[in-house]
């Protein structure tokens, strides 16, 4: 894709994101109201440290939002620079602010196309540490979860 195409989808992203973020919630967990239940977080999940070594890393203050989870390339299905759908909704819920720029950052998919939509979307310094302890925690949750490998 052509820059112009690839802003086009950055803008498109942005304004899907909005709307998200205009469904907020008071607590965490699944848009049905209970507890995440999907396959980055088997249910019921109790980890040994709860992630102690990377819990200083992550704002305490801040939006709950309607987030997808896992809006990276693979789930973004276009028609030339059109979005025509957004699918896998099957991580969503209701995160912090920061999860879901982590998680579109996730080092796996980046690829320059990818890197030029994230930076129209997120101009300024990239919030390294959190992006990279989000990673941690989905990494954790595999190699943790009875489903996978």
């Amino acid at each position: 894709m052509s820059s112009t195409e690839l802003d086009h989808i950055a803008d498109q992203l942005l304004a899907i994101l909005d709307e998200m973020h205009s469904y907020t919630s008071t607590t965490l967990g699944a848009v049905t109201g209970g507890p995440y239940n999907n396959r980055n977080m088997p249910y019921p999940w109790n980890p040994s440290h709860a992630f102690s070594s990377i819990k200083d890393v992550f704002p305490t203050e801040g939006q709950v939002y309607l987030t997808h989870g896992d809006l990276l390339p693979h789930n973004i299905l276009v028609d030339g620079s059109r979005i025509t759908a957004i699918v896998d909704w099957e991580t969503a819920g209701y995160y912090p602010e920061f999860w879901e720029y982590c998680r579109m950052h996730d080092p796996g998919w980046m690829t320059p196309a990818w890197g030029h939509v994230l930076a129209r979307m997120f101009p300024g310094l990239r919030r390294e540490k959190e992006i990279r302890a989000v990673s941690r925690i989905i990494r954790d949750l595999h190699w943790n979860d009875p489903y996978v490998g």
